[in-house]
């Protein structure tokens, strides 16, 4: 099989969306938090559908996938549990409740999660693909993924059992994720159009693609659009607060379904991941020297798993030097601070398991 060009400015972007996730688990100002939660997930779930090929689903594709989601889940999962033998069927089951049983690290609810939601996506993708109606096929697939996540919602609330251990697989919030895949999918489509480029897409070099898209007016509009983006989102954000994990400050959560107003929720995260990947763009564009930049982002899946034990001891770490403080100047700065740490620390770990144990990461 042909191996596909990366997008630098996708990698860019999964950086900003790592970096999101690190602060995302700092203690930080409740309007940070907000901000941060209203669409960090979900922007993985959209560059996964921007960056979707047609693959036909069988066991070469379902082997893949096993290996490069599901089997480093499995793996970090048992790293991090409790040891005893009942947290290997909690972590099997794969859902964020199960995950906190196990006594493992709950945020490794996102892979198991992302690899039903690849699946579901690919399955549509792959109707609708051997459609002559393939624009109906694939939005009636979409209406049935969000009427089913409405569904397991309502179930969840009149089932004991539903409530207690969650769905597998985090099976709702995949149907969840599928649909924010289908939207990056199909902004994409959108992207190539304005960009007047009709070639297939992994035909397209880097080159050609910066070559029709920036030119002047396309710079300034996508910058224009960028921080109209922002500006909204930035306000959007504060609109709609569910219950979350947080006592201290309600946020939209997507690893418990916490969205609140489902249309604000779908909103905000859909303009933000838009917004954060014309910046990505534009960072691709304008900065000579990123391979830090690019380097955290192709490696984002080992940061997810690896940053909260750095984190962990981190915060041990800042009040002995003098980092202390809960006002939010205070609070901004050890949050930089401990990235800096996270992204140091990653840096030999990353290399290491590339080095040594690879099939953890599943290379």
């Amino acid at each position: 099989m042909e191996k596909v060009k990366r997008l630098d400015y996708v990698d860019v972007c999964k950086w900003l969306g790592i970096s999101l996730v690190i602060f995302g688990h700092m203690q930080m100002p409740d309007e940070v938090l907000q901000w941060i939660y209203a669409f960090h997930m979900p922007l993985f779930f959209v560059l996964s559908g921007y960056t979707y090929r047609a693959q036909k689903i069988d066991k070469d594709f379902l082997m893949k996938k096993i290996k490069t989601i599901y089997v480093p889940f499995l793996l970090f999962a048992l790293i991090f549990c409790s040891g005893e033998m009942s947290s290997w069927a909690y972590i099997a089951y794969g859902s964020r409740n199960a995950l906190e049983m196990a006594g493992t690290y709950t945020v490794l609810w996102f892979l198991p999660c992302f690899f039903a939601a690849v699946l579901v996506f690919s399955l549509l993708m792959n109707i609708g693909n051997r459609s002559k109606h393939k624009a109906w096929i694939l939005i009636a697939g979409v209406a049935v993924m969000l009427v089913g996540a409405k569904a397991c919602e309502m179930l969840k609330e009149g089932q004991p059992m539903i409530a207690k251990y969650g769905y597998p697989l985090n099976f709702d919030m995949a149907l969840v994720g599928a649909v924010f895949m289908f939207a990056g999918y199909c902004f994409r489509r959108m992207i190539d159009s304005f960009k007047g480029s009709d070639a297939l897409i992994d035909r397209i070099s880097n080159d050609l693609v910066y070559t029709c898209a920036y030119s002047t007016k396309k710079q300034i509009l996508l910058i224009v659009t960028v921080v109209v983006l922002f500006v909204v989102t930035g306000f959007t954000a504060y609109m709609n607060l569910p219950e979350s994990l947080n006592p201290a400050c309600a946020h939209v959560e997507m690893s418990v379904g916490a969205f609140g107003n489902w249309g604000l929720f779908f909103a905000n995260a859909l303009l933000m991941s838009m917004a954060l990947i014309g910046l990505s763009m534009l960072v691709d564009k304008w900065v000579n020297k990123k391979k830090l930049l690019l380097f955290i982002g192709q490696n984002s899946l080992t940061i997810l798993c690896v940053h909260g034990t750095i984190l962990l001891a981190a915060s041990k770490v800042l009040p002995k030097v003098g980092l202390t403080g809960v006002d939010d100047m205070s609070l901004m700065i050890q949050g930089v601070v401990s990235y800096v740490i996270v992204i140091a620390a990653s840096i030999p770990v990353i290399l290491l398991i590339k080095r040594f144990v690879p099939n953890l990461v599943g290379k």
